[in-house]
């Protein structure tokens, strides 16, 4: 199967504060399909707001969304079962005991942290995974501020992290500060995914090309075929980068 893969994604009906309904969910596939994306892992939340959904839930839910997009309307999409996991202390554990999910079954972690998290909370988050044997996604990693400061993003990596950026955030105005540093480290190539964050067909929806414009204007094709299709492509077959 070829095409764009999103590997953060909130398209399950349902469960967290992204899609109100299977009705939501269609229409927000739609509209990614139409961007050229074939293959999304469905990104739930797990943190204290959004803690009681269990991975029975989500592999049901991402097997009923893939036969009804297929089925009804058309696409031929895949649907990986996963988790956008705020870190916490028990976070190993539950992923240990299988209580919490990764992408697509394999040994990334999709890791978020609240915005003002500071840089050694999120370093230390990233040595405890790595330590364990799974290797981090900072989600959306243009969230966090500490990471902006001197050779942060390069020390997540070297730490065996891995930066996840949201392409909203890329392709806003240029003007704007968070999508100049989106830009900028993207340029340096120290970006490995992007991913849509879709939650809704409103402000939230998948809109990937304002930000595959600027992409393919200033980027090497390589490198963009790297972070859109062989980089995901290694998360579902659970292939270290």
């Amino acid at each position: 199967m070829t095409g764009v893969i999103d590997i953060h994604s909130h398209i399950l009906p349902e469960l967290d504060d992204g899609s109100s309904g299977m009705t939501e969910s269609m229409e927000m596939l739609q509209m990614a399909y139409r961007q050229g994306i074939r293959q999304v892992v469905a990104t739930p939340h797990y943190s204290r707001r959004f803690s009681n959904t269990s991975p029975e839930q989500i592999r049901k839910l991402c097997m009923d969304v893939q036969e009804t997009a297929c089925r009804d309307y058309n696409m031929d999409l895949k649907i990986y079962p996963g988790q956008e996991i705020m870190y916490t202390n028990d976070v190993i554990d539950l992923l240990r005991s299988e209580k919490i999910l990764t992408l697509a079954d394999s040994r990334y972690v999709l890791t978020e942290f609240f915005p003002t998290a500071g840089y050694s909370d999120i370093y230390r988050a990233v040595r405890e995974l790595t330590r364990n044997g799974y290797y981090p996604v900072l989600a959306h990693a243009e969230r966090y501020p500490c990471l902006r400061e001197g050779e942060r993003i390069d020390e997540i990596r070297d730490q065996g992290g891995y930066i996840q950026l949201n392409y909203r955030s890329t392709g806003g105005k240029w003007y704007d500060g968070t999508t100049r540093w989106c830009r900028k480290v993207l340029k340096e190539e120290k970006v490995d995914f992007m991913g849509t964050d879709m939650h809704n067909v409103g402000n939230r929806c998948p809109s990937t090309e304002p930000a595959l414009k600027w992409m393919n204007k200033h980027l090497s094709k390589l490198y963009i075929w790297k972070i859109l299709n062989e980089n995901p492509e290694k998360v579902t077959v659970d292939e270290k980068i």
